[in-house]
């Protein structure tokens, strides 16, 4: 009985062996193909890898040449202006230009041109001049809330000196030392 059962176990041992072997010559031949397949795609992801790059920055300079020539300096400078919440110097306006794609290679002084561009803004009463320390400048969009301020500053002001002629004697509505002159004082009661 005891030769039965070591024949029996040698035997189930032997098919147990078998199997595991052809399961490894299996698993060996599918990381063959994989490895082959690996050494296939390597070489052509890098291929592609390089002409996704080389189209991108191909992309990237024509839409910096669109930019550049749909969008004018002045253009460009205005709406990067106009974008701004805070006031911009000039050379803080020309790296965000240069971010939006706009090549400033072909000029021999991009900030003189800035410059240039941005006195006439400022001529023109598009954009303000922020006095910033050291004797610096920046510049900002005056926006239509701006322009309706300085407006109803100006009519107050005429307003003002109108009714000041009007009635040489006494002092303009609106004045608060002469509005503080005129006003009583309830009795305590």
């Amino acid at each position: 009985m005891c030769y039965y059962r070591e024949t029996m176990n040698l035997r189930s041992y032997r098919r147990d062996l078998h199997t595991k072997k052809q399961e490894l010559a299996g698993l060996l031949r599918q990381r063959q193909e994989i490895d082959q397949k690996i050494a296939q795609l390597q070489p052509l992801i890098s291929h592609l890898e390089g002409l996704c790059r080389e189209l991108g920055d191909r992309a990237a300079k024509e839409a910096a040449a669109k930019v550049e020539l749909t969008t004018g300096l002045t253009e460009l400078a205005r709406t990067t202006l106009e974008e701004a919440a805070l006031p911009l110097s000039a050379s803080d306006l020309k790296t965000r230009m240069e971010a939006k794609g706009f090549d400033f290679s072909k000029y021999t002084s991009p900030l003189a041109i800035l410059h240039t561009v941005l006195n006439r803004l400022v001529k023109s009463g598009k954009v303000k001049v922020v006095p910033l320390k050291g004797g610096k400048k920046a510049y900002q969009w005056i926006t239509v809330t701006d322009h309706l301020i300085s407006l109803l500053q100006v009519v107050n002001k005429v307003a003002e000196r109108s009714q000041a002629k009007a009635t040489p004697g006494k002092p303009a509505p609106g004045n608060a030392s002469a509005d503080r002159s005129r006003a009583t004082i309830p009795p305590k009661r």
